[in-house]
């Protein structure tokens, strides 16, 4: 068996058919397999945030039937960023095990416990199904990223990873859609060996689970990545299938021109759990990652963390801004005052015990998602230009934090929309954790990043959810200076042109 392990960048000067990996990627051309992977991974991210963020409409509309109150509502909203603590062993196992694997296991998983979700006899069940599903859940995010960043060309990478966050802020548009058809129905059927009625809501969080069933068979016909099995010493395996990919790309699999992958990352040496464990966490926290580690970490979080915080708030206050504007269309007052004059801090503990949302939260839902949607697919048509697109982004949503509070309402709704576009920025800062750290963890990189996002995002939620009513225009203000110390941040991310290279 003949390998060739040379540390080099490109094709071999001597053997014409001795090619670098992503070199190798390249000639395995562009066509029908990466747009189904592409395809195929955009179902599992859809999956993943319906199945994080559309919970909160599930929650509001179970409420009668699980006798749901205020502080249970806030254990079951916390449920989903909980399952994320398990962010450490899904990424330790995907740089261990396999991508396609560990995406097989999250999904089908994750499909199962979001299923027996829509049977809960009360609200601890329900709970503990989306602790644990959410657990499995949660890890295809990053998995995915991963997996078509690996198996997608250099030229085409940057874009394809803009997309995949565009169709990820399209799962408010499905979500709220779903509502809107699913929940205004009115039949309730009983079952008896299960003590539980059977209503809209319930039909609703199944419909919701099924993007992660359908994501896990499909994933069954995609390939292993063969950048990861280059790296684990398997170079005819990851041979055999970058000739199948040029296969499903229109050429024959006798004709593709690489013969022998020269790699530079091949682990082959059997080491303790304890040993590969510490080999595949350590380099990340110390140099020479350790400062684009905290970069990194620090971007995610803040991307993740500003849009999240206030996507949870957007529906109630749009609603009460709208309501405002319905009785006296003035100019003389902030988005703050619009939205919590004569509001106290108890105001949210209304628990409206019907399947079906207000209209209005419907209808903001899909606008929201579709905005965003409709942008980041803009946005990644300049995704070679990344670091400028990430720190353009950052200063629309600051500047859109300060002038919020402007006295005028139109104003008030289009900058309280645009400070959330840090969600756009989410995608280029994932593209990032791709070329940044080695294909032997990578993977857990990039789940410990998100981790971290989901986690400060989740302290943010509860944080702003106590002060906000009180503290409105500081919490504005203090949201801006953070976004701005993001922009500090990117100019010390790689060039774009260096990048590139």
């Amino acid at each position: 068996m003949n390998k060739e392990v040379v540390v080099t960048d490109g094709c071999s000067g001597k053997v014409t058919d001795s090619c670098g990996y992503d070199e190798a990627v390249e000639l395995a051309g562009h066509g029908r397999y990466n747009y189904t992977l592409l395809g195929v991974c955009s179902i599992i991210v859809v999956a993943v945030a319906i199945d994080m963020f559309g919970y909160s409409v599930v929650v509001a509309a179970s409420s009668c039937d699980l006798g749901v109150g205020l502080k249970e509502t806030g254990l079951l909203a916390s449920a989903p960023f909980a399952g994320l603590l398990f962010a450490f062993p899904w990424g330790f196992y995907a740089d261990t095990r396999g991508r396609r694997k560990a995406l097989l296991i999250s999904t089908s998983f994750g499909f199962l416990f979001a299923a027996l979700s829509s049977l809960s006899m009360n609200w601890q069940f329900m709970f503990a199904s989306k602790l644990f599903g959410c657990g499995f859940s949660t890890a295809s995010f990053t998995l995915v990223i991963t997996l078509l960043g690996e198996c997608t060309g250099s030229s085409h990478r940057n874009v394809y990873l803009f997309m995949l966050n565009s169709v990820n802020l399209s799962s408010e548009i499905i979500s709220f859609s779903l509502a809107y058809l699913i929940l205004p129905l009115s039949f309730q059927l009983e079952v008896p060996w299960l003590g539980i009625t059977y209503r809209p809501w319930r039909l609703y969080t199944f419909i919701m689970a099924l993007p992660l069933g359908i994501g896990a068979l499909l994933m069954l016909f995609m390939h292993e990545s063969p950048k990861f099995l280059a790296n684990k010493g398997e170079l005819d395996k990851a041979l055999e299938v970058l000739k199948k990919i040029y296969a499903a790309n229109g050429g024959k699999r006798e004709d593709y021109p690489v013969k022998h992958i020269i790699t530079e990352e091949l682990t082959t040496e059997k080491n303790t759990f304890w040993k590969t464990l510490r080999e595949q966490t350590v380099p990340i926290f110390k140099p020479p990652l350790l400062l684009r580690t905290v970069q990194l970490f620090y971007l995610m979080a803040l991307c993740c963390s500003i849009n999240n915080v206030f996507f949870m708030w957007f529906p109630t206050m749009v609603n009460i801004f709208f309501n405002t504007l319905s009785d006296v269309w003035t100019n003389d007052q902030t988005f703050c005052e619009r939205v919590f004059s004569n509001k106290t801090s108890n105001y949210t503990e209304t628990v409206i015990c019907n399947d079906e949302i207000s209209h209005n939260t419907i209808y903001s839902g899909i606008f929201y998602g579709f905005f965003f949607c409709v942008v980041t697919a803009i946005v990644a048509q300049g995704a070679s230009r990344r670091r400028m697109l990430l720190i353009g982004i950052l200063i629309v949503s600051g500047v859109s934090c300060i002038l919020v509070e402007l006295k005028h309402p139109v104003a008030n709704i289009i900058f309280f929309i645009l400070m959330q576009s840090t969600a756009i920025g989410i995608g280029n800062v994932c593209s990032y954790f791709v070329d940044v750290y080695p294909t032997s963890y990578r993977g857990l990189a990039t789940s410990l990043g998100m981790m971290t996002a989901r986690l400060v995002s989740f302290a943010g939620v509860n944080i702003i959810g106590n002060v906000i009513t009180d503290y409105c225009t500081p919490t504005f203000y203090i949201s801006a200076a953070f976004v701005f110390s993001g922009v500090i941040v990117c100019f010390f991310l790689p060039a774009d042109r260096k990048t590139n290279e």
